[in-house]
């Protein structure tokens, strides 16, 4: 435990209730505390051309160019037998033999198999679990709203405190007040929960606000984890085996206390080894998280240019920075060096915003919407202007160009609006929730495939009960569209960068992490072999941090091979993408 002390008549509906919404769709927390933080005591603890000479490494029949392999086919890494940017050596189908028939390990005439052909790199990653992703009937989508049922394909999943539903290694993971749930929805119409576990750090559903509304999750080697709220800060779960979640450790952060929108953790990002706590009026704390069981706080940023710290998203050496509810703005900070972040930049509009996001390359504020480019240039946020829906909305999730917008009672479920276009949002449909029930909002939502899992956090004061998760139909047809790269940081072609550097690569829609391993997402010196390291994932963002440091003066390429790198549904990237960065 680690002590820091350092216009759509739908979218009108609810206008008026904007102002009606007292806390974060559960009940009040405590009285804000006059202990703001202090200070924090930080512990010392803490460019190549695409496709030029390789087949695909996770396919072994198409090449993406001429001349040798990706993987290696018939050369070793370092080139003197065909390397990965090398014309030289052939593949199995040109030249090279099958396995283990005449190379060497140095790579003179072979694969680093010792083969004259390609290296055998085992099957492609891929989750263990099933995400379903069929057609539908088309009267499942845009039912009217006196028959909002026949939009759903499941039943509540528990009478619970659920927040931000997230999928990792082919499962639906839901999160709660100091609490979370794994299911099996290979079968939607009938999942099957797998564990359930609690906070040991008191985590109670009487004892204030400790919210999941934001997950966070790492793959070291073959392990998963994942990072949940609590009420003092975060907790650390080994979830490898999704029908018996490990607590491993936690992270106290001094200042935080059970609140909502002050003392409390709305934010939290896993970036390899990395961890970002957003904390609200305590700004946002560091974690060296490379041996989860023993995370230590390395650093803390407090001054966010008046920004208070919710949602966090890093991507490579920025990180953005949003804000939880009764607050409003957006900063980017440096975090090349994660022990000592940075504020680059910072805006602050004079509305409020119930909760901000990130998605492509822009930070986007509730109530009204509105859309800043955070990355162009992360010195300088920029407004971006179009036409947005009006009306009243909590939460937002993002897949493939669209936005699914949480609705509150008496209109619970979710608008999905498609972004495509920032100048101009277009009303796409309405995914109704329970209409049955007394009070209940269906506010936090997923996309996956052609489903959306909306979960709900508030208490209904006439049942006594909260709504649990549900899953619905927001498109008839299955998902086949592949996501795509948005942005990478380091950008491509940028020089001067710190050794200390992450990866950071944001996608058009939420990526599976169980698919990402050194075969799929490859950092290594141009022409050289792919470097070990820790992986990460925030919906649609992907993290990859280096076991040490990147080598002074060097160039390094970011390959992610075609088919590689896939959504939830299984839909992987159709072109291959390569980047490069030099550092300093």
């Amino acid at each position: 435990m680690i002590d820091s002390q350092t216009a759509s008549p739908t979218w009108l509906w609810l206008l008026a209730l904007s102002g009606a919404i007292a806390c974060s769709g559960g009940e009040p927390g405590p009285a804000d505390s006059t202990d703001d933080g202090g200070i924090d005591d930080v512990t010392s603890g803490g460019t190549t051309a695409a496709g030029v000479g390789g087949t695909d490494p996770l396919s072994a029949g198409g090449t993406t160019a001429s001349g040798g392999n990706l993987a290696a086919v018939g050369g070793s890494p370092d080139g003197s037998g065909g390397d990965s940017i090398s014309a030289g050596g052939g593949s199995m189908d040109s030249g090279g033999g099958p396995p283990a028939t005449g190379g060497s390990s140095d790579g003179s005439g072979g694969a680093v198999s010792g083969s004259g052909g390609q290296e055998d790199l085992g099957d492609p990653a891929a989750p263990e679990g099933v995400i379903p992703n069929e057609a539908y009937p088309e009267d499942k989508v845009n039912v009217p709203k006196d028959n909002w049922q026949s939009g759903l394909v499941s039943d509540t999943l528990e009478t619970g405190h659920h927040n931000q539903p997230s999928i990792i290694n082919g499962y639906l993971q839901i999160t709660g007040n100091s609490l979370f749930a794994m299911y099996d929805i290979s079968d939607p119409s009938s999942p099957q929960k797998l564990s359930a576990v609690r906070s040991p750090n008191g985590g109670c559903d009487s004892c204030g606000e400790a919210e999941g509304h934001q997950i966070g999750f790492a793959k070291y080697g073959n392990k998963f984890y994942t990072a949940t709220i609590q009420g003092h800060g975060i907790d650390l779960w080994d979830i490898t085996d999704v029908r018996n979640p490990v607590w491993v450790s936690e992270v106290v952060v001094n200042g935080i206390n059970y609140g909502d929108f002050t003392e409390a953790v709305w934010g939290v990002a896993w970036q390899g080894s990395v961890i970002f706590i957003g904390g609200t009026n305590t700004g946002v704390h560091v974690v060296d998280a490379s041996d989860p069981e023993n995370p230590e706080l390395i650093g803390k940023i407090t001054n966010l240019g008046g920004v208070s710290a919710g949602p966090v998203f890093p991507v490579g050496n920025t990180l953005v920075v949003t804000t939880p509810k009764s607050n409003a703005g957006v900063a980017t900070v440096d975090v090349s060096d994660p022990s000592k972040p940075v504020l680059l930049s910072s805006v602050t509009p004079p509305e409020e915003s119930y909760i901000g996001w990130f998605y492509g390359h822009h930070a986007y504020l509730l109530n009204p919407i509105r859309v800043y480019d955070v990355l162009t240039n992360p010195t300088s946020i920029q407004l971006v202007s179009g036409n947005r829906p009006g009306g009243y909305f909590e939460y937002m999730s993002f897949q493939d160009g669209y936005m699914f917008a949480g609705r509150i009672r008496p209109e619970p479920g979710a608008t999905k609006i498609d972004v495509s276009d920032l100048s101009n949002f277009k009303f796409e449909s309405d995914i109704y929730g329970r209409r049955n029930l007394q009070e209940n909002d269906d506010q936090f939502t997923v996309a996956v495939g052609n489903l959306l899992i909306m979960s709900d956090d508030q208490l209904s004061p006439g049942t006594g009960l909260y709504a649990g998760t549900v899953i619905a139909v927001h498109d008839n047809e299955p998902d086949t569209t592949p996501p795509r790269v948005d942005s990478v940081g380091p950008k491509d072609g940028a020089t001067g960068q710190a050794v200390t550097s992450r990866v950071g690569i944001s996608f058009t829609d939420n990526v599976e992490l169980a698919t990402v391993d050194s075969r799929s997402f490859i950092v290594r010196p141009v022409g050289g072999t792919a470097m070990a390291g820790t992986y990460g994932v925030s919906m649609s963002v992907l993290h990859f941090d280096p076991d040490g440091d990147f080598d002074p003066a060097t160039t390094y390429e970011v390959v992610l091979p075609a088919g590689g790198v896939k959504d939830y549904v299984g839909n992987g990237i159709a072109e291959e993408f390569v980047s490069t960065f030099t550092t300093k």
